[in-house]
């Protein structure tokens, strides 16, 4: 498993993915998804659980990295009230919770 994430790649890749057509964005998460069951269909029960716990460990640290650039953005823009849900990313529409996910927005 690689372990050097590299986020400007992925980025590219998104915003690649992010041009296709509904028609071929389906067609190739088809194929990564006949991927994944292929390869997990070949792993060990032990290699199956490294590989979640990695996963997990990754959106971890993904989700802490969102909300700390979700607080930096907020600091600079001097709003009391996030702009953005910091667990989600769904804009605020002014409340203490946010509309999609229910998350506490804390206010300064």
């Amino acid at each position: 498993m690689d372990t050097n994430y590299n986020y400007e790649e992925e980025m590219a890749k998104l915003k690649a993915a992010a041009s296709l057509s509904p028609e071929e964005l389906a067609k190739k998460l088809e194929e990564a998804q006949r991927l994944a069951l292929e390869t997990m269909a070949r792993m060990t029960p032990e290699e199956r659980l490294r590989a979640e716990e990695e996963a997990q460990r990754i959106i971890r640290e993904d989700e802490q990295k969102r909300k700390a650039l979700l607080e930096s953005a907020q600091q600079v823009l001097g709003k009391r009230t996030p702009g953005f849900c910091p667990y989600c990313g769904t804009p605020n529409s002014g409340g203490n919770f946010c509309s999609n996910c229910g998350g506490a927005l804390n206010v300064n």
